[in-house]
């Protein structure tokens, strides 16, 4: 969220509030990656690099391909304009994202289809022994944070939104995860950005409780 808006929040927010919950009810019907794709279209439509940056990376951690990014940008060349879509490639290259390498991008028309991992149901951990308070766990060769509060639960990926570190396990302090990298805080109680950083949150996982296993959606 760029500064303007953090300032509109503080001195209107009646009037801006409203606003971002009709953006969030109007794309109810949307899953999370459809939603993410559409947001970098926007971002670039508006020319807003801060946002283009930030839904970017969401974009990829929703499970979008740098493929489709691109692909989306250029179906939308009737509207967006080939001048914009040169605007954010640039902006993506000064980014360095290594899914964006460009020898490793557009290879797919060789009598194969790319094949996208898609997500599924992981078990991670029991509930008996997951523990009060912010918990770091490993699954299936990724990991994750918990946070348990009595029944309740949020599950949250360990990767930072800022440069895509993976924020290890001894990063936790009481409620207080800090990436070791360059130092961004979160609030493990809803994943915010409360320090050093621009607002970025952790990407929550969707969960569920079966058969007294804590179990992650990825």
């Amino acid at each position: 969220m760029s500064e303007a808006l953090d300032y509109l929040l503080k001195v209107r927010k009646d009037a801006i509030e409203p606003y971002f919950q009709f953006l969030k009810e109007g794309g109810k019907h949307l899953d999370d990656k459809t939603r993410s794709l559409l947001s970098v279209i926007t971002k670039v439509d508006a020319k807003t690099e801060a946002g283009l940056k930030q839904y970017l990376k969401r974009a990829l951690k929703q499970g979008n391909s740098a493929d489709e990014i691109l692909d989306a940008m250029l179906t939308c060349m009737p509207t967006l304009g080939l001048s914009k879509i040169i605007w954010a490639v640039d902006i993506i290259i000064k980014m360095e994202l290594p899914e964006f390498d460009p020898d490793k991008l557009g290879k797919i028309d060789k009598g194969k289809k790319k094949q996208s991992k898609k997500k599924q149901w992981h078990k991670v951990t029991s509930i008996d022994e997951t523990k009060e308070g912010v918990s770091h766990h490993e699954y299936e060769g990724k990991t994750c944070f918990v946070t348990r509060e009595g029944n309740d639960f949020q599950v949250f990926d360990t990767i930072c939104p800022h440069k895509s570190a993976n924020i290890p396990c001894d990063a936790i302090d009481g409620i207080i995860v800090v990436c070791p990298m360059h130092q961004w805080k979160f609030n493990m109680e809803n994943g915010e950005c409360i320090e050093k950083g621009n607002q970025q949150p952790l990407n929550k996982l969707e969960y569920k409780v079966e058969d007294s296993y804590l179990c992650v959606y990825s």
